[in-house]
């Protein structure tokens, strides 16, 4: 593995006002991390010229994260609400190419809600035709665009790697990649390890989050298998914590992950601990270590 390692910026904060956006980073850069991900949560409000400015003052990357929601949904049945959601998406990809990240990924074929039936076949067609039409914006861009599978109680398209991987083949597009959560496969996949084998030609990007969602190391995740089987895979990706304390976010985050607990109260502290975790893992792996 010799991509970067990242932090979610909902580690800090929800709130991405001037002063939050730059404490944020800068105790990023200060941890030892070298991205940050920054989450869209309504293209038209993120202030590109901020997050362009904090990031770069603070020597990081940013990759960039997204969910559609119900009334941006690409695999609706309603064509208005498709189309206001391919939109959305092309529209991230297009500050991708702003703000110089190389990708947005995230909950980018359906929509972050609970569904109560299957996918059928239609909405799986429609879903990769405009994929194929966003594969095609983001080559013009020159970015691309990852798919992250989530759990079933979540989104209902694509919910493990295997998913994701049949999605992009079926969409034919070239600038598609595969976005990992570790919280998500930790629930869906059967073997991580070997679903991780069997789709390493489409791994693009990771989440690094514990089995609880809480603190990196705090839950039963083994950071340290993963890790290995990244290595084994031939992973060259980027790694970047994903953690969620309820005392950090707004109600609305903390409905919609269901994370009702604090996890933390000290971000600084929660961040520091999560890199060690991961930096430790990762270079464990890269040595062959088998154990902590």
């Amino acid at each position: 593995m010799s991509g970067k390692l990242g932090i979610h910026s909902l580690v800090f904060t929800d709130d991405w006002s001037p002063a939050a956006a730059e404490a944020s980073c800068r105790a990023a850069a200060e941890i030892g991390f070298e991205l940050i991900e920054v989450l869209l949560f309504d293209p038209a409000a993120l202030d590109i010229p901020l997050t362009r400015r904090v990031a770069r003052e603070a020597g990081l990357d940013l990759r960039l994260g997204m969910a559609l929601g119900p009334d941006t949904d690409i695999a609706s049945n309603d064509p208005e609400v498709a189309r206001r959601g391919e939109a959305s998406v092309a529209r991230c990809l297009e500050i991708a190419a702003e703000l110089e990240a190389p990708a947005v990924s995230g909950i980018t074929y359906a929509a972050f809600a609970n569904y109560a039936a299957p996918a059928t076949k239609a909405q799986r067609a429609q879903v990769a035709a405009s994929l194929a039409r966003l594969d095609r914006r983001a080559g013009e861009l020159g970015v691309r665009l990852g798919l992250e599978p989530v759990n079933r109680y979540e989104s209902y398209l694509v919910n493990t790697l295997d998913e994701a991987a049949d999605l992009i083949r079926a969409s034919g597009g070239s600038n598609l990649f595969i976005h990992m959560d570790t919280f998500h496969m930790n629930i869906e996949e059967g073997d991580i390890a070997a679903a991780i084998h069997r789709n390493a030609a489409l791994l693009g990007y990771a989440h690094v989050a514990d089995s609880n969602r809480g603190l990196l190391g705090g839950g039963h995740f083994d950071v340290l298998g993963y890790c290995r089987a990244l290595e084994s895979a031939g992973y060259r990706g980027d790694l970047t914590v994903e953690a969620f304390s309820s005392k950090m976010l707004g109600e609305g985050l903390v409905g919609g992950v269901r994370l009702w607990r604090e996890a933390w109260q000290d971000s600084l502290a929660a961040a520091r601990a999560a890199y060690d975790v991961l930096r430790v893992a990762r270079e464990s792996a890269r040595a062959g270590c088998t154990v902590w």
